[in-house]
């Protein structure tokens, strides 16, 4: 679904990810691990088209990334932040309904509350909710337009072991369901069992 041929992407004026290759098959999930500062998150968003590359080529589905407008890279591929960017008053139920232009439906986004077990929270305000809480939301979210790709950057923190626990089988069926999904995780790779592949070397 995605390869990656020698790219190069850098950060102002330092390079930070030197002439990688890689592919990622639809159906699984990739874990991207490594220390604080090697490029995770840099990879992550270059994967998702919100980098320029230096040099190399993405494609998703057989085409260079940069060559989707905007409106179809919205419906191809769906990212979860870190730090979810929820900054206006909004409740979670009116947040998700912003998705409909990329795709989402008010069953797909009912079908995501029910699968992250946030229904206590659809009608809090975004800007109230925790860093956890705002994560989970986030990923139900991209999980409602039901794009092909799922990039999600550390999707595991600030998240108990329930709801930890949670996370990993939606996105293992969602992997079974045929998308392609690319996680960043800072843990252990020991921990990354329930994934397909590990990259750590880039």
């Amino acid at each position: 679904m995605i390869s990656i041929n020698s790219i190069s992407v850098s950060r102002g004026d330092n390079p930070v990810i030197k002439g990688f290759s890689a592919e990622f098959k639809a159906g699984t999930i990739t874990a991207i691990i490594g220390p604080n500062g090697c490029g995770k998150s840099t990879l992550l968003a270059a994967i998702a088209g919100d980098l320029p590359l230096a040099n190399g080529i993405v494609k998703v589905a057989e085409k260079e990334i940069q060559n989707y407008s905007i409106s179809d890279l919205a419906r191809l591929r769906s990212v979860v932040l870190q730090q979810p960017l929820f900054n206006l008053a909004f409740t979670v139920q009116e947040v998700l309904a912003m998705a409909r232009s990329a795709g989402s439906t008010l069953a797909s986004e009912n079908a995501a509350i029910a699968k992250l077990a946030i229904n206590d929270l659809v009608d809090r305000k975004v800007t109230q909710l925790s860093g956890g809480e705002k994560q989970r939301v986030a990923i139900a979210l991209a999980i409602a337009v039901d794009a092909p790709v799922l990039l999600l950057d550390e999707p595991l923190a600030a998240q108990d072991v329930e709801s930890t626990k949670r996370i990993i089988e939606l996105l293992k069926a969602e992997a079974k369901a045929g998308k392609t999904i690319i996680l960043v995780a800072h843990v252990p790779e020991s921990e990354l069992n329930w994934c397909d592949q590990i990259i750590k070397d880039f």
